[in-house]
């Protein structure tokens, strides 16, 4: 088997906007440029956008996962809010010489933690391959010195390609719990578009 991924692939609507997290692109002048788009689509529905707070916002967004190296990168933009919703990471686990074999069991083992009691793990099969679910809220590390630890909600997906030996996933990250709900479907929605 191979593990090329080049082709690899996803849907989701205007509201995830892609991030530039490989290449040489300047994230300024990118983030700039996504800024007007963004107040464009706001104003298309009816909603006011602040061009200048959001190309702040797509920039430190951006940068941040960009500095995590996926294999790409999307953030979610709801017409009228100047910070990102929501972050979707899309990546690959391929095997090693500590783990010859990425399984499902060991994707479940090793992306769940207990910080909230355990998380909601379940197995599930996509277009793309037998794959695991977890829905989990993690402990972030502290912003400032004595402030309060922000709790970050998550949705994983990991799927076994029958063409690859490597993992494909799925991570969307969020910290507003209104958007527990609506995120879980939307997110179950993009994981069945994953395409190889």
């Amino acid at each position: 088997m191979t593990d090329d991924l080049s082709t690899l692939g996803l849907e989701c609507s205007e509201d995830w906007v892609p991030f530039p997290v490989t290449g040489t692109i300047d994230l300024s002048y990118w983030a700039r440029y996504q800024a007007e788009e963004l107040v464009e689509r706001y104003a298309r529905d009816g909603e006011k956008g602040n061009a200048p707070a959001l190309a702040r916002d797509l920039e430190r967004a951006a940068a941040d996962s960009r500095s995590r190296e996926p294999l790409g990168a999307f953030g979610w933009y709801i017409s009228g809010h100047q910070t990102v919703a929501a972050v979707l990471e899309l990546d690959a686990i391929h095997p090693d010489e500590t783990y010859p074999e990425v399984t499902l069991d060991l994707l479940a083992e090793s992306m769940s933690a207990t910080d909230f009691g355990p998380p909601d793990v379940r197995r599930v099969r996509l277009p793309l391959g037998d794959a695991v679910r977890i829905r989990q809220n993690l402990v972030e590390e502290r912003k400032r010195l004595f402030g309060p630890r922000p709790v970050v909600r998550t949705l994983f997906h990991g799927v076994r390609p029958p063409t690859t030996d490597a993992a494909v996933t799925l991570m969307v990250s969020w910290t507003e719990p209104v958007l527990d709900e609506p995120l879980e479907g939307i997110v179950d929605g993009i994981a069945r578009t994953l395409k190889l």
